[in-house]
């Protein structure tokens, strides 16, 4: 073929043998046969007459991202004149993602004095958006307005891309709004926009617009609709968009069965979501990625690595997200056999461990129990290396851990390195705060908020609120609600609902409650607490109503589980269970504990158990909660030398908390309990928490 093309160089002219090496140029799939192209054609001075094969050349280089050598075609070439030829180095810069140098050789165009043009523009203003320079492109946009290519639909789109992407969305609409003529590229590029800022319902608005105005929608736009519907959690809607793509033959694009998958995984449509995964014959990474994501937020971080076990078997290669959903699921699951079965994955698959991906496995292991391993990776990250993410990682394990003079130490060693603190960091110091009883050392870190400009978000004063509540400083944590700027959340009014329930204030826990209510009509905890409260004060006719209330609105209480592995399977345990032959041993280790136990000084703490109910069946019912069941099969089968790790999706109850206490010192036994807001390390008759939870 190139024989051919060296004959065509001697009989043919200059159109043939442009079309003969640009069908060449466009074949070649390794980057020593486009070189060898490239001398033959500079040898016989060809690309020099041609500028389409030089700027074939350019695009071609730049696919092997051979940035260098693309730009050395484009300097041997005569390109004072040529916009096409600059046009495409900026398009080859900005394609590859060098941005910053896409933004230098623009600003050289310029000097040289070629005009832009259409084609200019919109890879100049992705640029800017990516690097986030806003100045840059504002600059950009008055000369776009200067040269008098502020009409032209694709140089508009490109705008409202670039002020959406350095997140001046209200900017982005002006443009949009002023625009004479829109095709359905602008329209998508601007709910495109709504989308990426999570105004998902502004999205929603522009694109019924959209339609009443004659447009229907492409792949493109039901992939970002889809998206919206998502961040909106609407259920409805989500089979509505699904419908459409069905009904206009676009659920054939893979690109749009993969985020309507990401649809209804974000809706809590597990089922649907499974169908349609279960239909997909032609998957990508990112459909298994999507499943794999449905299953771990929505609470079946099990079936996820289930999933995970059948994509190894198929023909898709994961990355570097299936590894950071994987990890995610491993942190849920407080599973530290599948914690380190996962990491040795990683490793031996050879993903590569950026950053974000080292920061994850550090948290899965501090919320797998193994605070030890976290700290470790943590040293090995040279601190030039370091990010905040990283920092609060560690700050977060030692707190959810109750190590809260740790977690404080951390934090000024991480001001002492001139790292910023962000939101999460001083969500993570004030909760360990919390938790440790660090009154002072937590007022004194909500303070310093103001000096790092971080605004105090209600997550915050929720931990202020729960500080001040579990130190018994009730009117302080009311006091503190009071001065908030913006109303109160759930969060917060539940933090102090909690601190009433723990010192007995009726009173304040019904205005809590009242406001709990109102936010959250549908939440089966906040009733269940404060009939506990009642309950408490022997107010039954308010333990009957709040009841009444609950059956009304079809409100139950979650079933507690509590799980404990062995032989690398979790064993499920709830309050009461019926027996089997499993639970039938369990159920006898349990009697016999308590009856030693009770010989070592324990007394049971009935004020657990519903108090409508007799003192016997109070006994009982208390004898056979889960972690109880949990913690007495750990014992028969779990080697005395081990630790017993216990998970429990609830806050585990003072009664629990005290048997583990006494197992711990009367067995000689090491336990961590891992329950909704904390780890609880039990050894020698105590605890970690300091009985402070």
């Amino acid at each position: 073929m190139l024989r051919s093309g060296l004959n065509l160089c001697n009989n043919r002219g200059i159109f043939e043998i442009e079309t003969h090496f640009d069908k060449i140029i466009q074949s070649c799939n390794n980057l020593s046969s486009l070189t060898q192209i490239h001398s033959i054609l500079t040898t016989t001075g060809i690309i020099k007459h041609s500028v389409h094969l030089t700027a074939r050349f350019i695009i071609k280089y730049s696919d092997f991202f051979q940035l260098q050598t693309a730009r050395f075609v484009f300097n041997a070439t005569d390109h004072e004149s040529s916009s096409f030829l600059w046009n495409t180095m900026l398009r080859a810069y900005t394609n590859t993602g060098f941005y910053s140098d896409a933004l230098s050789f623009y600003s050289l165009m310029r000097k040289t004095g070629v005009r832009p043009n259409n084609f200019t523009f919109p890879f100049t203003l992705k640029s800017c958006a990516v690097s986030l320079m806003l100045s840059y492109g504002k600059m950009i946009h008055s000369e776009i307005v200067r040269t008098g290519f502020g009409s032209d639909i694709y140089v508009d789109a490109a705008l409202v891309d670039m002020y959406a992407g350095c997140g001046v969305i209200d900017d982005a609409r002006k443009v949009f709004d002023k625009m004479s003529k829109r095709d359905l590229v602008c329209w998508t590029a601007m709910i495109t926009a709504y989308e990426q800022a999570e105004r998902g319902e502004t999205a929603l608005c522009l694109l019924r617009k959209m339609q009443r105005d004659g447009f229907c929608m492409d792949w493109v736009t039901i992939v970002t609709v889809a998206s919206a519907v998502g961040q909106l959690g609407d259920a409805q809607n989500s089979r509505a968009v699904h419908a459409y793509a069905i009904r206009n033959a676009l659920f054939n694009e893979l690109p749009v069965v993969n985020s309507v998958l990401a649809m209804y995984a974000k809706c809590g449509e597990v089922e649907i979501a499974e169908t349609i995964f279960d239909h997909t014959k032609q998957r990508n990474v990112i459909t298994w990625n999507t499943m794999l994501t449905c299953y771990t937020q929505n609470g079946l971080a099990s079936e996820a690595l289930d999933l995970f076990e059948r994509m190894k078997v198929s023909d898709t290669d994961f990355n570097e997200v299936t590894a950071l959903i994987l990890v995610s699921a491993c942190s849920y699951l407080g599973s530290r056999q599948h914690a380190t079965k996962i990491h040795d994955f990683i490793v031996q698959n050879n993903v590569d461990i950026n950053l974000t991906l080292w920061n994850a496995i550090m948290d899965m292991y501090a919320k797998c129990a193994d605070l030890e391993t976290a700290l470790r990776m943590f040293k090995e990250i040279p601190v030039n290396r370091l990010d905040v993410s990283s920092w609060n990682t560690l700050i977060s394990g030692y707190g959810m851990h109750g190590y809260g003079k740790e977690a404080l130490q951390v934090y000024n060693k991480m001001k002492d390195e001139n790292f910023q603190p962000n939101h999460i960091t001083f969500t993570s110091v004030l909760s360990a705060c919390s938790h440790s009883g660090l009154v002072n050392e937590g007022k004194k870190c909500f303070s310093e908020m103001e000096i790092f400009s971080v605004p105090k978000e209600p997550k915050h004063y929720a931990c202020m609120v729960d500080m001040y509540g579990r130190a018994g400083l009730l009117n302080e944590a009311y006091e503190l609600i009071k001065d908030m700027k913006s109303h109160a959340n759930d969060e917060v009014w539940g933090a102090l609902l909690l601190a009433c329930k723990i010192h007995g204030n009726t009173s304040l826990a019904e205005l809590a409650a009242d406001n709990l209510f109102h936010l959250e009509p549908q939440h089966t905890g906040y009733y269940v607490l404060m009939s506990n409260i009642y309950a408490d004060s022997r107010n039954w006719q308010e333990v009957g109503k709040l009841r009444g209330d609950m059956k009304n609105k079809g409100l139950r209480k979650p079933a507690a589980v509590s799980l404990i592995e062995y032989n690398n399977e979790l064993h499920g345990f709830r309050t009461g269970e019926q027996l089997d032959s499993l639970t039938r041993d369990v159920y006898e280790k349990v009697e016999k504990m308590v009856v030693e136990l009770k010989m070592e000084g324990y007394v049971p703490d009935v004020s657990c158990v519903f108090h409508d109910v007799e003192d016997e069946d109070k006994h009982g019912m208390l004898k056979y909660h889960g972690e109880k069941l949990a913690l007495a099969f750990g014992l028969m089968n779990i080697d005395a030398s081990l630790p017993i790790f216990i998970n429990k999706n609830l806050r585990v109850c003072s009664d629990c908390h005290s048997v583990f206490k006494f197992v711990s010192g009367v067995y000689g036994r090491k336990i961590v309990v891992r329950d909704v807001n904390r780890f609880h390390h039990f050894e020698d008759g105590l605890c970690s928490c300091n009985d402070y939870w």
